[in-house]
């Protein structure tokens, strides 16, 4: 007779919650405790490296996206800019972005796959409910495999399956889909099978609804990381904190478009292009007081705005001039001014 889903689901849970727990490290990065700087992937003295949750791996707090790019060749300077600032962690999502991103790392005399701790989605697949009838553990294997041909290697560090994402229909908070716990099953189980098959090491998760943390966070210790909208202007919502309770659980948190997609600096998402402001610094450095944060992925398109981004890391401890306090009150005037319709759901990432 076959199994119930929940005698599954709870089979599931207590084995891999025993192997989590004995993975266990520190995730506050406020802690003053002694690192090994030798065992940090790319590391750099200017650079900050944080916990990422339970993994055991240190990254870089402001880390680098997939969006922007177009070309190899436009790619190789950004990947070598951020290897020189002491970046180490890399996050593509749609599948042309992996593809983008592995040549140009091939191509990199300095940074290539062996500089990176990279996480990828298993994009055009999503594991809303609208796709939930066509994912299978097959389908979700075929698409980390392509992903491991894209980087041309046989291991990549971080899957994160897409939840509940935006786009046409999906343009407030009512409509931006939960994940049901048959998806996340169904999740759990292909990732202990590639995790045992050597293709991937650990598991995150990244949407736009908040129910689909809370739900991964209460109910799957399996997973390692969440990663969601986080603001220059985000602040914790007290006694309902997913950022306490990702630090209760240890699960890193990687806080995506920290500049409102653009519209802090007063343009819209399409006009960012090359554009330098040099206001990301004021806001980096604003995001980064915040401990329990991972890293960082602010958009880049060319090397000179990793450089501005990379700068409120290292100068994220000097105290605020009275010009970077206007510049921040600037950019928030400019973001609810600027914010179009399709991107108005990020006000509900105000408070996590």
């Amino acid at each position: 007779m076959a199994e119930s889903g929940s005698n599954r689901r709870d089979f599931i849970k207590t084995t891999s919650a025993i192997a989590a727990g004995a993975m266990a490290v520190p995730l506050s990065a406020g802690r003053a405790e002694p690192v090994d700087t030798s065992k940090i992937l790319n590391y750099n003295a200017k650079m900050t490296y944080r916990p990422l949750g339970k993994t055991g791996h240190m990254i870089s707090e402001i880390s680098l996206g997939g969006h922007g790019g177009q070309t190899v060749e436009d790619r190789v300077p950004v990947l070598e800019k951020a290897v020189e600032l002491g970046m180490n962690y890399v996050d593509n999502n749609i599948d042309a972005e992996c593809n983008l991103y592995g040549e140009a790392m091939a191509k990199s005399k300095t940074a290539g796959r062996d500089k990176w701790f990279i996480g990828f989605a298993s994009w055009p697949e999503k594991i809303t409910p609208d796709y939930e009838a066509s994912l299978t553990a097959d389908g979700m294997m075929a698409n980390i495999e392509a992903r491991l041909k894209c980087y041309r290697t046989d291991m990549l560090d971080m899957w994160r399956p897409v939840g509940a994402t935006w786009g046409p229909g999906q343009t407030s908070m009512g409509t931006l889909l939960d994940v049901s716990e048959k998806s996340l099953d169904l999740v759990v189980q292909v990732f202990e099978k590639a995790k045992q098959q050597g293709k991937v090491r650990f598991l995150a998760v990244s949407a736009h609804n908040p129910k689909v943390f809370r739900k991964v966070l209460t109910k799957y210790p399996q997973f390692d990381a969440i990663i969601f909208p986080y603001l220059f202007l985000t602040k914790e919502l007290g006694g309902d904190s997913l950022l306490t309770l990702a630090q209760e659980k240890k699960v890193g948190v990687i806080g995506l478009k920290p500049f409102g997609a653009g519209t802090t600096f007063g343009i819209k998402p399409q006009q960012i292009q090359g554009k330098i402001d040099k206001r990301a610094t004021v806001l980096v450095k604003e995001m980064l007081r915040e401990p329990r944060i991972s890293a960082i992925i602010p958009g880049v398109n060319i090397p000179e705005q990793l450089e501005e981004n990379v700068k409120g890391s290292y100068e994220k401890d000097k105290p605020s001039t009275p010009e970077e306090k206007k510049a921040y009150q600037e950019c928030i005037q400019n973001y609810y001014a600027n914010l179009t319709p399709d991107y108005r759901w990020l006000h509900r990432w105000h408070y996590v």
